[in-house]
């Protein structure tokens, strides 16, 4: 059996990405596993058996047979139990097992060249790189707690204020972020990894069924049609999101953050 790992960062689309691997039968990607809230992680930390040190935890994640046995009972478990019993996949089936995590916990937990050292991990590189759109979204996650959405219609908060003082260092982390997570995917030989952008999934049905069908290909499995099961949770004009926009534009005038802002706005929906 293969193994894979998504390498990305949070309000990239990957909780829509890993939804579109697993409803292929032969993927099985379980999420993430290195942020403290995880079950796996929370389990780790709890019981003496496990793996203490963090490269240690991954390896037992990643090879072990017994923890990958465990998962997919108890997946196939839930799935039976929720009355969608034909999406529990038989282990034979499976052909690449794998999860996906934050480049900020690779680095957080001293793991920075982990994939450089597994050469038999393949490795699905997902970018957004919007440094606005990405921005937003980490901002009204922090005001809504929303993560995720299966629902085009649904309510909640739609616009923010965001301090004007601090708009720059917010773009400023985004930028950051970004520039670490792709230079973990440049160390990485070609062979090994498959890059696809936020905007490869959303942009429209038949760009991201040629984005899926490169993905299955990388991985080397039959491609499927996907659906996609998890819709955008902000919809609408930059600057028209942000209620103070003006106000924040005017806080970094002069600065290529100005015109970051001003594209986003021309660009429309984020």
């Amino acid at each position: 059996m293969d193994r894979h790992v998504i390498l990305t960062l949070g309000r990239s689309g990957s909780n829509t990405l890993c939804d579109m691997l697993n409803q292929n039968p032969a993927v099985l990607n379980f999420g993430e596993v290195l942020g403290e809230w995880n079950a796996v992680r929370k389990l780790q930390r709890r019981v003496p058996l496990t793996p203490r040190g963090d490269e240690a935890f991954l390896d037992w994640v990643l090879y072990s047979g017994a923890f990958l046995r465990m998962v997919n009972s108890v997946r196939s478990l839930r799935k039976t139990m929720s009355g969608n019993r034909a999406a529990a996949k038989p282990l034979r089936d499976i052909e690449t097992w794998g999860i996906k995590d934050f480049s900020l916990n690779f680095t957080r937990f001293g793991l920075s060249d982990y994939l450089d050292t597994r050469p038999d991990l393949k490795v699905v590189g997902l970018l957004r790189q919007d440094v606005v759109d990405r921005m937003i979204s980490n901002a009204m996650l922090g005001a809504t707690g929303v993560i995720k959405t299966t629902s085009a219609n649904s309510g909640g908060r739609k616009t923010l204020r965001i301090d004007p003082g601090q708009i720059a260092a917010l773009l400023t982390d985004i930028e950051t972020e970004n520039a670490e997570l792709e230079e973990m995917l440049d160390r990485l030989p070609d062979p090994r990894k498959h890059v696809i952008s936020y905007e490869d999934l959303f942009t429209d049905p038949d760009r991201r069924h040629e984005t899926m069908t490169g993905v299955f290909d990388f991985l080397g499995v039959a491609p499927i049609r996907t659906e996609e099961r998890m819709v955008k949770i902000i919809r609408t004009p930059v600057n028209e999101v942000i209620e103070n926009f003006e106000e924040c534009v005017a806080a970094v005038k002069g600065t290529p953050h100005e015109e970051l802002l001003r594209q986003a706005a021309a660009r429309g929906a984020t």
